[in-house]
């Protein structure tokens, strides 16, 4: 009986490194501040990428972005204002701040989210 409970925290740790080693890495427009810069306003799940304080945008969990389908992800990064007027999001694709490349990774790497 004494075993169990260092049982369970190996496995917890054991799954801990398992969900982190399946986070993909985030590509450069993400942490760019010549380009999309995401993660001066919006923070990642644990172990995902870079930890950040930053609270302006919504946290960035793989099920809400799940929800939201890569045609949502994209629509949000392309022109956030048509789902929201007042947000301070720029239209990175209206304003051509990122090229289209660029979008398809981040769209991709915010799908694959844990």
């Amino acid at each position: 009986m004494a075993r169990c409970p260092l049982l369970l925290a190996a496995l917890a740790a054991s799954l801990a490194l398992e969900c982190a080693a399946q986070a993909p890495a985030p590509p450069p427009a993400f942490v760019d501040a010549g380009k999309g810069n995401c993660i001066a306003c919006h923070q990642l799940p644990e172990g995902a990428g870079p930890a950040t304080r930053a609270d302006l945008g919504p946290r960035l969990e793989g099920a809400r972005m799940r929800t939201l389908g890569k045609a949502g992800i994209r629509e949000l990064i392309e022109d956030p204002m048509r789902a929201k007027p007042d947000t301070v999001m720029p239209p990175f694709g209206r304003h051509r701040i990122l090229e289209r490349a660029d979008i398809d990774r981040l769209v991709e790497y915010l799908h694959a989210l844990p």
